[in-house]
Formats: structure tokens, C-alpha cells, sequence
């Protein structure tokens, strides 16, 4: 069985786009579009980790 741990689709950023709050910045990594899109509208979310090391 196969698993995908990464699908080619529109994906969530944290920021709010041009300082609406309705309007979050989107990801599309099948092109690497960037731009606004509505919070109603359904997309994924990836999780990332800073990578920063504390010694």
C-alpha cells in the first residue's frame, strides 16, 4: 500500500493577506501560485518546523 504524505493542492499559510482577516495567503505547489484566498474556502494545512537548533 502506497501512502502520500504530500498532495499537489492548494495549502494554508498562516498570514492574513492584505490585512483582511477573511482573506488568508494560499499556496498552490503544483505551480507555485501564491495569492489570496477566502477562509470559507476548503484547503489543506501542512505543518513545518523551524529549523533551528538549540545547543
Amino acid at each position: 500500500m502506497a501512502t502520500t504524505s504530500f498532495i499537489s493542492s492548494n495549502y494554508w499559510s498562516s498570514s492574513v493577506y492584505n490585512g483582511n482577516a477573511n482573506n488568508r495567503c494560499k499556496l498552490r505547489f503544483s505551480d507555485g501560485n501564491f495569492n489570496a484566498n477566502n477562509t470559507n474556502n476548503n484547503n489543506y494545512v501542512r505543518c513545518v518546523r523551524d529549523s533551528l537548533r538549540i545547543l
